[in-house]
């Protein structure tokens, strides 16, 4: 796609985070229910984002504020809507996966992952389409697929080439879902949806292990990765002891969660044995305890003390809470940094140099006076 293609998407995506609430609160429903996750293709890495829920909730909670920039803001949705055929506000669930095509290390090109994206939602899928070609200059090509037609980004001019992998592409599974991503990826998305090469139950499982969460995570991790990690590691005693025992790490697993009081955040690790997570856990507490002594802010060092690190069985957990009001003001400062301002010029350095220089000359008289006294 176009850059001017990724911008729009990209704007439309922040923008429907920070004004879904007001919309949604004048009547906006999204479409029914719908879990993409468990139709993604085989995938070492998993994501979800139950996305009504952060429109419906979180958004208009982290906004309370601003409400003002969450007006201002809900005015964009339409343009998009008008331009893409999408509308944002239904969205319901997303789901991700990433596969490693080959062996898998720290230095993985593009022609060693594969991704595909499935979006649940409210499509028009019509004006999609007439989009996309207007944004590519028809230049697009398209084929058919397990029963679908499969729209591909433009290929580049000879002799240069591109591979499947390095191939965007998406094709509509039904009228409420889009999947997109690599062309190889979005064909394996086609034939999971007939029931072959589907992701890993228990990988599902694991980034849903929290029914509560907003946005789960989940992937294993494949032995020849982490000997390609071991291979990387300094001789530093530290390194080499937490390098051994991650020998037996199977998998890794994420998760994001909210209250009416607190946001939390909580992440994990299965091994091949009981033993091995113990030692992780105890290793995780000890550092810990020393990063919170090291700390001079008092609200860090407790933020850092209430972190919680357990294990049970062959799973190590660490959780993490910060209250909705440190989350409320930061996201507040944050877009008041990113709001335009019209301030009055300053005055030119020679005035400003006179004005500073009279109090300069005051406080020194005073302190003078002041000793004189005693």
């Amino acid at each position: 796609m176009k850059m001017k293609l990724r911008s729009l998407l990209v704007a439309a995506f922040l923008t429907v985070c920070v004004s879904a609430g007001v919309a949604f609160a004048q009547g906006t429903q999204a479409t029914a229910s719908y879990d993409p996750l468990p139709a993604l293709p085989t995938s070492n890495i998993v994501a979800f984002a139950n996305v009504q829920r952060i429109l419906v909730e979180i958004v208009p909670r982290l906004m309370m504020k601003d409400p003002a920039m969450l007006l201002k803001m809900t005015t964009a949705l339409n343009d998009v809507y008008e331009k893409t055929g999408i509308n944002l506000l239904s969205i319901d669930r997303v789901a991700a996966g990433l596969q490693f095509i080959g062996p898998a290390t720290h230095e993985m090109k593009k022609d060693n992952l594969g991704i595909a994206i499935i979006i649940h939602g409210d499509f028009d899928a019509d004006k999609l389409i007439a989009f996309l070609k207007k944004e590519t200059n028809n230049k697009g090509s398209e084929e058919s697929y397990g029963g679908k037609i499969v729209h591909i980004e433009p290929r580049p001019a000879p002799p240069a080439k591109k591979s499947d992998r390095e191939t965007a592409a998406y094709t509509f599974l039904d009228d409420h879902t889009i999947v997109i991503g690599d062309l190889s990826q979005v064909r394996a998305t086609v034939d999971a949806a007939s029931g072959k090469g589907r992701v890993d139950s228990t990988l599902v499982q694991l980034a849903t292990r929290d029914p509560n969460s907003l946005i789960g995570l989940a992937g294993n991790v494949p032995p020849e990765l982490i000997k390609d990690l071991q291979s990387t590691v300094s001789n530093d005693p530290t390194e080499q002891a937490i390098s051994k025992l991650l020998t037996g790490l199977k998998q890794v697993f994420a998760s994001f969660g909210a209250t009416q009081m607190e946001f939390d955040a909580t992440t994990g690790a299965r091994f091949e044995t009981e033993a091995e997570a113990q030692s992780i856990s105890d290793l995780l507490l000890g550092l810990r305890q020393q990063a919170a002594a090291n700390v001079d802010v008092q609200e860090l060092r407790e933020l850092i003390s209430a972190v919680q690190v357990t294990s049970q069985g062959d799973q190590v957990q660490i959780k993490a809470s910060v209250p909705t009001s440190d989350v409320q003001n930061f996201v507040a400062m944050t877009l008041r940094n990113e709001k335009p301002t019209v301030e009055p010029k300053k005055p030119e350095t020679p005035t400003a140099v006179k004005t500073v220089s009279k109090p300069t000359t005051t406080t020194k008289h005073r302190r003078s006076k002041k000793r004189r006294g005693h």
